[in-house]
C-alpha cells in the first residue's frame, strides 16, 4: 500500500512543467494519471487524440513506453506513431516503483519533415490541416536540450523518494504477519511454515519483510524474540530456561548467546543489572 503527499507532490509537478516548459504528468505504478498540470495536453496531441483509432495508438505507444520502463526500471524514451519523442522516468521506493513520470511531447531536431509525412498518411483533410497548423507553432528541441531536461525529471523523481513523498505504509498481510509471530514466539516459526501460513512463496515473503517491517524476517523475528524475553525477564522471577522455552528456545546455551549478542548481557547478568524481580 502507498502513501502520495499529494500537495506537495503537485506543486512539484507544476514546478517542473513550468520550467522545462514540457508537458510532465506523475502516473502510479498501474500507469494511472495521479496529477495532472493544467489537465491538457498539446494542440498537436489533442488533434491527433480526437480521432477514436488515432487515440488507440497513442495509447499504445504510452503503454509500451511504461512497460519498458518498468522492465528496465530506468528511463525510457521514445517516438509516438506520429514522430514525437516521449520520455517515462520511474520513481523508485526500496528498490521498487511505485510511480513514473512522462514527459512529452516533444519535436526533436531533424524530426519536423519525418511528422509531415505521417500526417501526410492521415486520410481526413481536415485534421491534416489542422495538425499542419500546430506542427508550424511547434518549438523543436536538440538531443542535448532533452537530456538535460529528462536530467532534471530524474532529479525530481529522486527528490520525490528523498523526501519520502510517495512512500509504503504497512499492507493488511504485514500487520497479520506481526501479529502472528507475535502469537507464536514459542513456536518453531521457521520460513516454510509462514510461507504455508500466509500463501507467498519465500521471495514474496522476504520482500514484504524487507519493504514493511525494515529487516529480514529471520532478523526480526530474533528482535521480537529478544524483546519479549526482555519483559519477562523483567516481569518475573523465572528461570532463565523457561523464559527461554517461551520465546522459542528450546537450548537455553543458545538462547543465552543469542540474548547477549542482541542486549550485551547474559539474561542473568541484564535482569541483574535492571534490578528486576
Amino acid at each position: 500500500m502507498l502513501e502520495f503527499d499529494m500537495e506537495e507532490i503537485a506543486e512539484l509537478i507544476n514546478d517542473l512543467n513550468i520550467v522545462t516548459k514540457i508537458k510532465c504528468v506523475l502516473y502510479d505504478k498501474d500507469f494511472r494519471i495521479l496529477h495532472d498540470y493544467k489537465e491538457q495536453m498539446c494542440p498537436f496531441c489533442a488533434t491527433v487524440r480526437s480521432d477514436p483509432a488515432a487515440l488507440k495508438q497513442c495509447l499504445a505507444c504510452d503503454l509500451k513506453g511504461f512497460e519498458a520502463s518498468r522492465e528496465s526500471k530506468s528511463v525510457c524514451r521514445y517516438r509516438c506513431h506520429m514522430g514525437l519523442t516521449e520520455t517515462v522516468t520511474p520513481i523508485l521506493c526500496e528498490g521498487e516503483i511505485v510511480g513514473y513520470i512522462m514527459m512529452g511531447q516533444n519535436l526533436m531536431s531533424g524530426d519536423r519533415e519525418a511528422v509531415r509525412r505521417r500526417i501526410a498518411d492521415l486520410d481526413s483533410r481536415e485534421r491534416q490541416e489542422a495538425l499542419t497548423a500546430e506542427l508550424a507553432r511547434m518549438r523543436s528541441i536538440d538531443s542535448r536540450e532533452l537530456t538535460a531536461m529528462c536530467d532534471l525529471v530524474d532529479m525530481c523523481a529522486s527528490y520525490l523518494r528523498m523526501k519520502k513523498l510517495i512512500k509504503f505504509s504497512q499492507t493488511p498481510i504485514a500487520v497479520s504477519l506481526q501479529d502472528y509471530i507475535e502469537d507464536h514466539l514459542s513456536d518453531e516459526l521457521d520460513i516454510r511454515t509462514l510461507c504455508r501460513e500466509f500463501k507467498v512463496s519465500r521471495s514474496s515473503l522476504y520482500l514484504i519483510a524487507s519493504r514493511e517491517l525494515g529487516v529480514g524476517i529471520t532478523e526480526y523475528i530474533r528482535r521480537v524474540r529478544m524483546e519479549r524475553a526482555m519483559e519477562l525477564l523483567a516481569e518475573s522471577a523465572a528461570p532463565v530456561s523457561h523464559v527461554a522455552e517461551q520465546v522459542g528456545f528450546s537450548d537455553t546455551n543458545y538462547f543465552t548467546k543469542v540474548f547477549k549478542k542482541y542486549a550485551g548481557r547474559t539474561p542473568t547478568a541484564w535482569r541483574s543489572a535492571k534490578g528486576c524481580k
